[in-house]
């Protein structure tokens, strides 16, 4: 067997999430689709983790196992996975990988990006991948919270009640410890910031509800315990890397 490392890009916004579900459009649906009729043979893909509808990927990772060997010529087969992938989704990346890598089990950290758009008036540009907000945000107010969520401890606060783990899998879901190795609020202009986050692992939903927590600071509030339950849009969430 053959195992491969891709690296993917998705826009979310039609996507019933990354991970698989019966009847509804998906990433891995999509992606698994293509592989199979390219291979002619079932494939099983494992996803670094799972990104919730409207969520988008910019350095997912993915790996899969085949008999067959297509190593001599990648560029080759990367045009034909991408000439067949809906225009929502592509793969911009493939390699060997070792037999017993997995993309999800032996990621060290994924980092996430969230945009947020400050004005009355609604944007009109770049919609699919924003989040907007009306009112004015305090940016001093809301960097300085950010260094709250360095550390490790437990996070569950600003998990999803119904699941805990965006991966989803019994090894993750036994804890809700989470090592923040980086957490930021970037100013890029007036009306726009940018809260990027860097983690051994992120519980469900738990980055849209920091930022949903940093928003609430931002019109002039003070953190509390019901502040982390606080959840953005999932527009403006997107997964930009995972390292090994």
């Amino acid at each position: 067997m053959f195992n491969y490392k891709l690296t993917i890009e998705y826009n979310g916004q039609d996507f019933f999430g990354s991970q698989i579900q019966e009847g509804l459009r998906t990433v891995q649906g999509e992606l698994e689709k293509v592989l199979k009729e390219l291979l002619n043979e079932d494939i099983k893909t494992v996803f670094s983790g799972r990104t919730d509808k409207g969520v988008h990927a910019i350095g997912q990772v993915v790996n899969f196992k085949t008999t067959n060997d297509f190593s001599h010529d990648f560029s080759k087969t990367l045009l034909m996975i991408n000439s067949q992938l809906p225009e929502d989704l592509v793969v911009t990346k493939i390699e060997s990988a070792a037999e017993n890598f997995n993309s999800r089990f032996d990621a060290k950290s994924r980092e996430y990006l969230y945009k947020l758009f400050i004005r009355r008036q609604r944007p009109v540009l770049r919609t699919d991948s924003l989040a907007w907000f009306k009112e004015d945000l305090n940016f001093e107010l809301m960097q300085e919270h950010c260094k709250t969520f360095l550390g490790k401890k437990d996070f569950s606060l600003y998990a999803k009640e119904d699941t805990l783990d965006i991966d989803q899998d019994l090894e993750f879901r036994k804890t809700t410890i989470c090592e923040v190795y980086e957490a930021e609020l970037i100013k890029e202009s007036k009306i726009c910031y940018k809260f990027r986050i860097k983690a051994d692992r992120f519980l469900r939903n738990m980055v849209r509800r920091m930022v949903g927590e940093l928003v609430h600071i931002g019109k002039g509030n003070i953190a509390a315990e019901n502040s982390s339950k606080f959840t953005v849009p999932a527009l403006g969430l997107t997964l930009m890397k995972v390292e090994y």
